[in-house]
């Protein structure tokens, strides 16, 4: 049936059939976390940055008033979250890496308030 149906419709809609489910199947994931401080209170509004590895800006989110935040239609790969709050301290730049078709889910980013003994300026 198959060989019949190539013999019909050619190369040319053989090759546009393959390039439509390809660019339906999609090669991007998402990513999903929360921000929180060091007492497991959610922050909201907190900017979350995803980039390549090699720096490129792949998007920025803010984190809802829950703390969570999502990033939607990320092309798989390997990728670094940062985090910016005025006058609280950032977590470690956390790497993550995207699998076509999933939803990966983050581990928590904590957040230092100033002034908190966890700082690393007290």
């Amino acid at each position: 049936m198959i060989e019949s149906l190539m013999r019909r419709l050619g190369p040319l809609a053989i090759l546009s059939l393959t390039l439509a489910c390809a660019s339906t199947s999609g090669a991007t994931g998402s990513l999903r976390g929360v921000a929180v401080d060091v007492n497991n209170n959610p922050l909201p509004s907190i900017t979350v940055t995803l980039q390549t590895e090699q720096g490129k800006l792949v998007q920025t989110v803010l984190t809802g008033p829950d703390g969570s935040f999502s990033v939607q239609d990320v092309p798989e790969g390997k990728y670094v979250l940062t985090t910016t709050f005025a006058g609280f301290t950032a977590p470690k730049p956390l790497s993550a890496i995207v699998i076509a078709g999933a939803m990966v889910n983050l581990p928590p980013l904590v957040l230092v308030p100033p002034g908190d003994p966890g700082s690393p300026s007290n």
